[in-house]
């Protein structure tokens, strides 16, 4: 389980694995070497690692995204509502642009 995290979120390199973590690279050697780790602490710093993975080893090691709207950070949630925005003036300005139509054809 540990070389697929290391390969997962270094590429296969221990140190930088070790420095993601925040600990000394023989502490990755030891755990290693007594098939061991620290399910906490890779936890808490490796995003998306799924938590009964970690535990169990049963199901995917990353956590599947289940909604989009958890995916969409701050600021694209304002750009939707913008852009929500601006087709409900587009289609306010058509609706008058109808009305007008109507009205100087009734001129005519």
């Amino acid at each position: 389980m540990l070389e697929c995290l290391i390969n997962y979120y270094s590429n296969g390199n221990q140190a930088n694995f070790a420095s993601k973590l925040g600990v000394p690279a023989q502490n990755i050697n030891a755990w290693l070497k007594r098939n061991t780790f620290n399910a906490e602490l890779i936890y808490s710093k490796c995003e998306n690692v799924s938590a009964d993975w970690l535990l169990s080893g049963d199901g995917d090691m990353i956590k599947q995204q289940h909604s989009v709207d958890s995916q969409i950070s701050r600021k694209d949630s304002e750009l939707l509502q913008a852009c929500k925005l601006l087709v409900s003036n587009y289609q306010q300005r058509d609706k008058l642009f109808s009305q007008l139509d109507l009205l100087i054809k009734n001129i005519k």
